[in-house]
């Protein structure tokens, strides 16, 4: 070791002795500042590809996020692990000090996307109109509204880099607490925004998922007939995702890391779990079987038995965000709206026969009863019970089942549980204001946009 050190000192000791032979200056040591970089020296061409990438893998991070923590707080998953959050997300408990994440998710990925608009269309040199990455960046500007809508209770937007530069919907941003169906009203522009520049670029499947996106931010707004409209462009076997990588932590499924990483959520108990044991739509191993694998048979909480998904089975499977299928259902979701169970049954059974699945009968319209609140799943054959659980498992663990629950105020969110009771009489079934916003935006009154429980 002392040789070593000594080794180690060598050139150092030869440097110094180098500079006082030398009389050189002490300048050599400064490090210079060589000043800031410019916002504006970003603005090249060579770095378009790389901003819409970026508005790509800050949409994924966050909706990974979200589609995990509203699967524990729906009834589409339990909560089988030991975070304190669990705990609470599955008692039906979301207050805005839980909401801080999820809504910084989602400001970022809107944010980054509309603003990145803004850079896209100042770059010297970049033809903005009709180019592909164009598209890219509205359909995610749209997709993060949509998501913003589905997820959130109430919405507050502020304008990216300027308050002088108008939201996709011409609106100018002002800070205040506004209904989620603002966020869908955003989102629709923008979204018509990729279909055109799509068009004109050629990217079918940007124009595609465009179409499914503005489908269910139509719903947002109770506009069924635009919503059937945008739906019919969107084939059955279409899906557009986003994206994940096992290139880095940042990049990998959550979904994936917190059940094959880790047991934090089972499909034990679920309607994926019983009803659907063997459905292509909702696959899963149970861990307590000797052939399974698992690394245990229990999940974190070493109570909860594990059935672990299998649906995103990697680090890098993709959660989808429009699916054919899913327009379909809508589809659906308006012929029972128009008392038409023929029609209902018609498009139920175009999603089963596409995962290859039988043909149901329904018996009448009915309305959807919810189980019994203590985790059974109905099994009634009424068009709305079907519905129901055909939409329940075709959009397993993809972030949608929270707003399904929401919009048709379902039964479970009585005090409705998985495995789990719930401990307040009325589950939370959307993500209010986060406390971050309440705290920093005096626009925000937090006595009533604001809650804790």
């Amino acid at each position: 070791m002392r040789s070593l050190m000594k080794i180690r000192w060598l050139p150092v000791v030869a440097l110094v002795a180098t500079f006082g032979m030398t009389g050189c200056s002490d300048d050599l040591f400064n490090v210079k500042n060589p000043g800031r970089i410019l916002d504006a020296d970003l603005n090249t061409l060579k770095g378009i590809n790389a901003l819409v990438t970026g508005m790509s893998a800050d949409f994924s991070v966050g909706y990974d996020n979200m589609s995990f923590t509203s699967a524990i707080l729906s009834d589409e998953i339990v909560g089988s692990g030991s975070y304190f959050s669990t705990g609470r997300y599955r008692r039906g408990l979301f207050d805005s000090e839980d909401s801080n994440g999820r809504w910084a998710d989602v400001q970022r990925a809107r944010w980054v996307a509309e603003g990145g608009l803004q850079r896209m269309a100042d770059i010297e040199g970049f033809t903005f109109s009709g180019n592909k990455l164009t598209a890219r960046a509205y359909l995610f500007a749209g997709l993060a509204n949509r998501w913003f809508g589905e997820a959130f209770c109430e919405v507050v937007f502020s304008n990216p880099y300027s308050a002088d530069f108008p939201g996709p919907g011409g609106e100018i941003d002002e800070g205040v607490a506004l209904p989620r169906t603002a966020a869908f009203q955003r989102a629709i522009p923008a979204l018509q925004q990729a279909v055109s520049h799509g068009s004109s670029s050629g990217a079918s499947d940007i124009v595609t998922a465009a179409h499914g996106a503005m489908a269910g931010a139509y719903v947002g707004l109770g506009q069924w007939a635009n919503a059937m409209t945008e739906a019919a462009q969107v084939p059955t076997s279409f899906v557009y995702g986003a994206e994940y990588s096992s290139n880095s932590g940042r990049e990998e499924s959550q979904i994936w890391a917190e059940t094959h990483g880790r047991h934090e959520i089972s499909a034990w108990g679920t309607l994926a779990g019983t009803y659907g044991a063997g459905d292509p739509r909702t696959p899963w191993t149970d861990c307590g079987a000797a052939s399974s694998g698992c690394p245990s048979g229990n999940g974190a909480d070493g109570q909860t038995i594990h059935y672990r998904q299998e649906k995103y089975p990697t680090k890098d499977d993709d959660i989808p965000v429009v699916k054919g299928t899913d327009m379909r259902l809508l589809e659906a979701e308006n012929a029972l709206l128009n008392a038409d169970l023929v029609g209902a049954m018609a498009k139920i059974n175009d999603v089963r026969a596409f995962f290859g699945l039988g043909a149901l009968v329904a018996t009448t319209i009915g309305s959807i009863t919810g189980g019994d609140g203590g985790g059974a799943h109905p099994t009634s054959m009424t068009g709305w019970d079907i519905l129901d659980r055909e939409r329940h498992l075709t959009n397993w663990l993809e972030g949608r089942r929270l707003w399904d629950l929401h919009r048709w105020n379902h039964p479970h969110l009585d005090g409705g549980g998985v495995v789990y009771f719930a401990t307040v009489a009325r589950r939370a079934s959307c993500f209010p204001i986060s406390d971050d916003e309440c705290q920093v935006n005096e626009n925000i009154d937090s006595t009533s946009k604001c809650f804790t429980s």
